[in-house]
């Protein structure tokens, strides 16, 4: 059995050390013959990375690396070797401009010892310049550039305008001086997670290509569900032994957890740092969440007081996704380049194409949920999860004393600041605490003669819920019973439950007649 490459982001080892690799090299041909400068979206941790050192070796003419690969059959010329300046700005120091040019051109001045030139300027622009035309010089050759993570400086200074202003400007500077070096360039390929940056970044560099809802190259991070099965034979009927679950309900879950992300609305996608941490460990678990705290998302639906109730149910055109606003940042872009939606439809009205989103499997919207309702009511997260499992095992055994105490405490903590005094918004806090523990609720249910706020079904019960703000919980009931909800699944065979919710800025009011 293959070794697992976790962590490992570095195609020549995965390659030598014979590890487990899901072959993207079919994507190399297309990309390099059909462009010369590149942009690609995708969220952190979902293989940018990977194809990024895969190119690099293409480049370098390790013909070697590729033996059986898409791309040995695909590639009938000769293998060209070119100098491949690669640049990774996950590197570079995000606390001010300042330090960002410094180690900027820090890395610039690494690179030109690597490549045994000379590299000089007094700003950041003339400094790249000196690295393209003296590598151009010395081996007579058109150079290659790569950028992995061209929005880091960016991204992790969003929560501060003037930082993350400043470190715009300096990268906008960089990339100014591209354009006057396109003959000395044979490909550029440029990745990150963000689109808004990349519109004013790029602006002078008007003919780059951006792939990230090209159909073609959907599939270029990611595993595919054929993927999955065929490059992880193995550890999937180990995981089933060990978990003695079918090979076939295993599979189901995975789907469930960690399948979902898409970028063409028609591939669904793994996030290969989650399936590589699930066969390592053996177990479900929130993987790729952990590996970074959404802070400024959160705070930014805190400060701007977002509908949260549409997190998981938007609809957008692709211009939506690209916002260059740093004062006033789009919640749906962000929630889409940062991985938290994706696309689960994509449409078309006359000539435009346009998206519905949301979320992409249950381990994004649960540690989401769990994470922002966390914030929203002032709790600790931790502490959130162990009152949701309590109210789970609540509902599952009819205990409603329990239900109500553990609900009451968690919505009482609610700050003042952040208190939005609409029906909707505690709505969505208690989709939000159902989700995060993976209750069954269906919100929104249409009947015959009118629509249920939620829907909560177990294997022996069924519980009708209905909201109410600043009116009574005996209303709330009374309207379940006066428009015949439940008359939709009186054939179930499934004990019927009806829970009234009045929300105030005082109080929580809960009735529950059966």
């Amino acid at each position: 059995m293959k070794r697992l490459p976790l962590g490992i982001q570095t195609f020549s080892q995965i390659i030598e050390e014979q590890m487990v690799y899901i072959d993207k090299t079919m994507y190399i041909k297309p990309l390099v013959d059909g462009y010369k400068y590149v942009f690609l979206s995708r969220p952190r941790r979902f293989g940018k990375s990977l194809f990024v050192s895969t190119l690099q070796e293409y480049f370098r003419g390790n013909r070697e690396l590729f033996k059986g690969l898409a791309i040995e059959t695909l590639q009938t010329g000769e293998w060209v070797e070119y100098p491949v300046i690669k640049l990774d700005f996950s590197r570079l120091s995000s606390v001010n401009g300042t330090e960002l040019s410094a180690t900027l051109r820090n890395i610039l001045t690494e690179c030109g010892n690597e490549f045994g030139v000379e590299v000089r300027g007094d700003a950041d622009i003339e400094f790249f310049s000196s690295l393209v035309l003296n590598i151009h010089r010395k081996f007579k050759q058109p150079v290659v550039i790569i950028i992995d993570e061209y929005d880091k400086p960016i991204v992790d200074r969003l929560g501060d305008h003037a930082i993350a202003s400043g470190n715009r400007q300096v990268l906008r500077n960089f990339f100014s001086v591209v354009k006057s070096l396109d003959e000395f360039i044979k490909f550029m390929f440029v990745t990150g997670v963000s689109k808004f940056t990349k519109v004013s970044l790029f602006s002078g560099l008007n003919q780059i290509t951006d792939i990230t809802f090209n159909k073609k190259f959907a599939g270029i991070c990611g595993y595919d569900q054929k993927e999955l099965e065929k490059h992880f034979e193995q550890h999937i009927e180990n995981v089933a032994v060990d978990t003695k679950l079918k090979k076939g309900a295993l599979l189901k879950e995975l789907r469930k957890w960690y399948n979902g992300y898409s970028w063409d609305g028609n591939l669904r996608l793994y996030n290969p740092f989650s399936i590589l941490s699930f066969f390592d460990s053996g177990s479900f678990q929130n993987f790729w969440y952990n590996t970074g705290t959404p802070y400024f998302l959160v705070e930014l639906i805190k400060r701007e007081k977002f509908d949260i109730t549409a997190t998981g149910n938007m609809i957008a055109v692709e211009e939506s996704l690209s916002s260059d606003d740093l004062d006033r940042p789009q919640l749906k872009s962000l929630l889409f380049q940062t991985g938290y939606l994706t696309i689960k439809k994509r449409n078309r009205q006359e000539y435009t194409d346009y998206f519905e989103l949301g979320f992409p499997n249950h381990e994004v919207e649960s540690s989401f949920s769990r994470y922002l309702f966390a914030e929203m009511t002032n709790t600790e997260a931790d502490l959130t999860g162990i009152y949701a499992a309590e109210i789970k095992v609540a509902l599952q055994r009819g205990d409603f004393e329990t239900f109500e105490k553990h609900l009451k405490y968690l919505f009482a903590k609610i700050p003042s600041n952040l208190f939005i005094s609409e029906e909707r918004y505690f709505h969505s806090l208690f989709i939000m605490l159902a989700s995060l523990i993976g209750i069954d609720l269906e919100a929104e249910v249409n009947t015959n003669i009118g629509r249920i706020d939620g829907v909560i079904e177990f294997p022996d019960k069924i519980y009708l819920v209905e909201f109410k703000y600043n009116k009574s919980s005996v209303l709330a009931v009374d309207q379940i019973v006066a428009r015949r909800y439940s008359e939709k699944y009186t054939t179930t065979g499934k004990k019927l439950i009806m829970i009234g919710i009045n929300f105030s800025r005082e109080n929580i009011e809960i009735l529950i007649r059966e």
